[in-house]
């Protein structure tokens, strides 16, 4: 598979986890987050989530609203590694929505994206039915691409 066909695969993927999110398709997170799932974001060090806290986090969101406006991807060996930016249009958690102690709250959260851009790295493997996601990373909030 070319690297152009295996990036629109992906950003297909990604577009499938927004639409998640906004349709509440819970089954979806189930299917694509494997069992050793860990998400992290900056700038919280502190913010580490497993696949459980992840589906909690991802179910707590009320409004979703998102673009995913560039996704790249490369296989290595059995690995996909994915980066991509995704424009948050809008994100609303239902009120009072908490990660954890020492994490940010769901208000903290969209303060931070909503009206921007993150960028994203992310490890996938196949599980023999379905890619599945196992390290998601926000390693920055932009505000504007570069080409």
């Amino acid at each position: 598979m070319s690297s152009d066909a295996l990036s629109k695969q992906f950003k297909a993927l990604c577009d499938e986890w927004g639409a998640a999110i906004a349709n509440h398709d819970h089954d979806w997170f189930e299917r694509h987050f494997t069992d050793d799932f860990l998400g992290t974001a900056q700038p919280w060090p502190t913010l580490n989530v497993d696949k459980q806290k992840m589906i909690e986090l991802d179910k707590a969101i009320e409004t979703m609203e998102v673009e995913w406006l560039h996704v790249t991807a490369r296989k290595f060996g059995d690995v996909v590694l994915t980066s991509g930016v995704v424009r948050y249009i809008k994100e609303v958690f239902k009120k009072g929505t908490t990660i954890g102690e020492g994490m940010p709250t769901g208000d903290e959260l969209s303060s931070l994206v909503n009206g921007r851009m993150a960028l994203y790295i992310n490890g996938w493997r196949h599980n023999g039915t379905h890619w599945q996601i196992f390290d998601h990373h926000m390693v920055s909030v932009i505000d504007r691409l570069d080409e």
